[in-house]
């Protein structure tokens, strides 16, 4: 029976503690799961824009691209632009999925691969780099556009669908000037 006897006397002190101390316990307790409804709050609404970015390649030079990274998130390939052929305005629009880009600044590399005719003129591969700032990205906007254009320069623009933000059909639609000499 003395086994029986200190269970009981183990089971009336947790008893008056608890009685003693119950909104204590229980504060204790739910306090993390206050601190997580917090959290979850503030992601809804408050928090920067994070999550995987689509790359969408748009080229309007007349060399293949054989490959591209932005902010070493590799993207795809891209034909050479031919302005001859009426029924594309560009080369490009495929997509790689899904890598993570943040910061201010963007280094984006390329590497231009050459036609059977460029070859034989004695164009070889080469591969670029250039330096610029990140457009802003927006809740929701988890498509990178990456337009290379003549000259070495290259366009980025964020969107929330599979539309170029400056693409005319766009519901986002942001006039460049880079684009208009097409």
């Amino acid at each position: 029976m003395d086994f029986f006897e200190r269970l009981e006397r183990v089971d009336l002190a947790v008893n008056r503690f608890y009685a003693r101390r119950k909104v204590w316990i229980w504060g204790v307790v739910s306090l993390p799961l206050v601190f997580l409804l917090g959290w979850i709050v503030w992601v809804m609404f408050w928090a920067p824009p994070a999550g995987g970015v689509t790359l969408i390649i748009h080229s309007k030079i007349d060399r293949p691209i054989l490959g591209f990274s932005v902010n070493g998130v590799a993207g795809g390939n891209a034909s050479a632009h031919d302005p001859n052929n009426k029924y594309t305005n560009e080369s490009g629009g495929a997509t790689t999925c899904c890598g993570s880009i943040s910061g201010k600044s963007a280094e984006v590399i390329w590497t231009l691969s050459v036609t059977g005719p460029q070859y034989e003129a004695g164009m070889r591969p080469e591969q670029r780099r250039v330096v610029m700032p990140l457009p802003e990205r927006k809740r929701g906007e988890n498509d990178l556009h990456v337009y290379f254009l003549p000259g070495d320069k290259v366009l980025l623009g964020w969107s929330d669908n599979a539309f170029s933000p400056y693409d005319p059909r766009s519901p986002h639609y942001t006039p460049s000037e880079l684009l208009k000499g097409k």
